[in-house]
């Protein structure tokens, strides 16, 4: 058996997440995750060159730590050959050649929800909102953070065990379709001030603000120049009642787009819902509309109420998700 240190990060619009890893050619041993991470502002960066640059050296200051392989998952669509990902809303680019260069190892690159959904599988810790058992079928993950990612995890049943093929999308980009009249009149103040009004536009962590101004022009209430966590506390405090009707339209919007994309893929598998808010509005959630809201489809009512959502709350899935896909791919 040969056990090869690797390197894996999750690099997202807001930070960039690096770490080791130990991945062995035995499939039996579970790879597991080395260290701490390191932790940049991809914010601090205009140019791809000095991420990568800082991160060489970095690793290369520490004791033995040449790479056998490394795996990027990157907020952003990857190009067809596979070998350049634009960070979404940076303009900061990384290319598998170049870190392939400054790691002296080869760079796979991936999208971010790419990773997110294969490590659904090897959560450790999750809560359940509704549901039926959760089954080895077909799963959707879903995450608002700095945007809204999206995937379908596809079961792969081989001998005795259940391997995941994960379908990456940019599902979050899809059009915003409102389900009330107060969802309707959201949608077009919202409209308005954005060109493309899709579910990103209020999923995440700018789109929560998006929606708070969105929810002030209905109410013709002041705006007041407060951040997503600041409109998140309040609302959940019920301190303010716009930022606590702007949390109940959130929940409501990601229980609709959760249930959509259950019916488009058949995920009857159950929904997981990670990324970096979801997580630190549990409490809130498990009593808001999301579930509700989750099983009202019509003539497919019956059909969702059988599907679980599931809350991911595992503090750094995307690093333990590309850790997973590499030791996939090696295996492969």
């Amino acid at each position: 058996m040969t056990v090869a240190t690797s390197l894996v990060a999750d690099i997202g619009a807001t930070n960039a997440r690096f770490q080791c890893c130990a991945i062995s050619d035995d499939p039996a041993v579970v790879p597991v995750l080395l260290g701490e991470p390191l932790v940049l502002s991809t914010t601090s960066y205009v140019a791809q060159s000095s991420l990568l640059t800082d991160v060489a050296a970095h690793f290369a200051a520490l004791a033995d730590t040449q790479f056998s392989s490394a795996l990027f998952a990157v907020a952003g669509p990857v190009t067809l050959d596979g070998r350049a990902v634009e960070v979404v809303n940076t303009g900061l680019q990384v290319d598998a050649n170049e870190a392939g260069q400054l790691l002296s190892t080869a760079v796979t690159l991936v999208n971010d929800f790419h990773a997110q959904a294969m490590a659904v599988p090897f959560a450790q810790r999750m809560q359940q909102l509704g549901g039926g058992p959760v089954l080895p079928l077909v799963k959707g993950v879903l995450g608002p953070g700095s945007g809204l990612g999206m995937a379908t995890l596809v079961p792969n049943h081989r001998a005795d065990s259940v391997h995941w093929q994960v379908l990456p999308s940019e599902g979050g980009h899809a059009d915003l379709a409102p389900s009330t009249f107060l969802e309707a009149e959201l949608w077009s103040i919202l409209a308005q001030n954005h060109e493309h009004v899709c579910l990103e536009t209020v999923l995440c962590g700018n789109g929560l603000m998006n929606l708070y101004r969105a929810m002030c022009g209905l109410w013709g209430s002041e705006v007041e120049d407060i951040s997503a966590e600041e409109i998140s506390q309040r609302g959940q405090t019920m301190s303010d009642p716009v930022c606590h009707q702007t949390l109940e339209a959130f929940a409501g919007f990601l229980g609709s787009a959760a249930a959509n994309l259950a019916l488009t893929v058949g995920a009857r598998g159950g929904i997981y819902i990670s990324g970096g808010i979801a997580p630190q509005m549990l409490d809130f959630l498990v009593n808001s509309p999301l579930r509700r809201r989750f099983e009202e489809k019509g003539d497919l009512s019956d059909y969702v109420k059988k599907i679980p959502i599931l809350m991911v709350l595992d503090p750094q899935p995307g690093l333990a998700g590309a850790m997973h896909c590499l030791a996939e791919q090696l295996r492969r």
